[in-house]
């Protein structure tokens, strides 16, 4: 069984079922807003699938919320460094139906915390796959990318974040991708409301399963 913990939060366009930004995201300095931060749940890796946890994001408040956006940014740039504080890699993984102007990860997370209504609770939910060490970081991306392209970015914005801290010399927790998932769908008009099943233990059984059948379809794991 997962170990779960419940704790607050600190913090080119494709023709197919998803349009992909560019591989490093544009990094804004992280503004100082305060407000109440996304409370977080978080189904842990364990021994039955030590690469994969799944956190689910909601808020318990309507007033002053401080949004996803300094979160995104921090996930971003974890570090304060100029030249290795920022993610290995990163984009942005859309629907289809989704305008241009919300493959800027700026716009996107603004548009979110600014239309997001606040009788809606459910925000997002993130995995963090760690990769295999004895194989190229790449390859792990990849097979992550793949992974959130099929069975996130067909309904939702998705944003990928690698954190691999040896390219640059710096120990940490192993190199892992972050699949930040946001809660509302795009269309041609905008975000639509928060998707309940996304954020519940049904979505987290339905990312595992997903992620276990991508592997196993790529010749990697069970």
């Amino acid at each position: 069984m997962a170990k779960r913990t419940s704790k607050k939060s600190t913090t080119s366009p494709s023709p197919n079922a998803s349009a992909i930004a560019d591989s490093q995201l544009p990094v804004e300095p992280i503004e100082e807003q305060g407000g109440v931060k996304p409370r977080v749940y978080v189904h842990d890796a364990c021994d039955d699938h030590p690469d994969f946890a799944f956190s689910r994001y909601w808020y318990d408040r309507k007033e002053a919320r401080e949004g996803i956006t300094p979160w995104v940014c921090k996930k971003l740039r974890p570090g304060d460094d100029p030249t290795f504080g920022a993610a290995a890699k990163s984009e942005i993984l859309l629907p289809a139906s989704a305008p241009s102007d919300y493959m800027n990860v700026h716009f996107l997370t603004r548009q979110f915390d600014e239309t997001l209504p606040g009788f809606e609770k459910h925000v997002m939910v993130q995995t963090k796959i760690i990769l295999d060490p004895a194989e190229p970081w790449h390859v792990g991306y990849e097979r992550v990318r793949g992974y959130a392209k099929s069975h996130f970015a067909g309904d939702f914005p998705v944003i990928l974040i690698a954190h691999i801290p040896q390219i640059v010399g710096l120990k940490g927790n192993g190199s892992h991708v972050h699949c930040v998932v946001l809660a509302r769908g795009i269309t041609i008009n905008g975000f639509t409301p928060a998707c309940t099943v996304l954020c519940s233990d049904r979505g987290y059984s339905q990312a595992l399963g997903a992620w276990r059948k991508h592997c196993k379809a790529e010749g990697k794991g069970a």
